[in-house]
């Protein structure tokens, strides 16, 4: 089983990157956030998931174990295969999955295109229990949507400036303080260039 990739982004697919470790290229399967974060020719490390069927072996990567083992736990969902978690990845984050688990919020699962509503009782239904020591580990998604608001409420250079730069750059295209802040909540505890966060963000108000 392979754990974890190290090597330099070589292409930038619609559902993948291609790393290549050592002159040989690794297709994996990431989230959108991870591709739009990566850049080409540069250093990336993927903590992978590998998934063996009849026709192919397929690799999952993520930016950290924690969420790689989120992947892993989503999977033993009735209903859950690696297509549909990786998808619960491209809606909400790590954190915020856990969460809407943890409190049974069905409105936040079924944001995620494949799951309706009687999928997501049964994910938080099989799943509430047994994400305790995941929700340990990764990030309050409260305190995300928090942050996110203080940099649009006190948009002083001590403030994530990284925030107030995407928040600026955001309203000046037209979009509404609220609407800025939910979508700015998802990056607030990570250390993502303005220009990615921007580009990520857009897709998120475009949804």
């Amino acid at each position: 089983m392979i754990a974890f990739l190290s090597g330099t982004v070589a292409l930038i697919e619609d559902d993948a990157l291609v790393l290549d470790v050592g002159g040989v290229g690794y297709r994996v399967f990431t989230a959108e956030s991870v591709r739009l974060s990566a850049e080409r020719d540069a250093a990336l490390r993927l903590f992978t998931y590998q998934h063996v069927r009849e026709d192919a072996i397929l690799l999952y990567g993520f930016a950290s174990d924690e969420e790689r083992r989120l992947f892993v736990r989503l999977q033993s969902a009735t209903g859950v295969g690696p297509k549909l978690a990786l998808q619960m990845f491209g809606r909400l984050s790590a954190a915020q999955i856990v969460r809407a688990i943890q409190t049974e919020d069905v409105e936040a699962l079924t944001t995620v295109p494949g799951i309706g509503a009687k999928i997501a009782k049964r994910i938080a239904l099989e799943l509430r229990d047994r994400i305790d020591d995941l929700a340990q580990v990764l990030p309050d998604p409260g305190q995300g949507r928090k942050n996110a608001a203080r940099a649009a409420q006190s948009p002083g250079p001590d403030v994530l400036p990284h925030l107030v730069e995407a928040r600026e750059a955001l309203l000046a295209l037209g979009f509404q303080e609220r609407e800025v802040i939910d979508a700015l909540s998802v990056f607030a505890e990570q250390a993502l260039p303005t220009a990615d966060i921007v580009r990520q963000a857009l897709r998120r108000l475009a949804r």
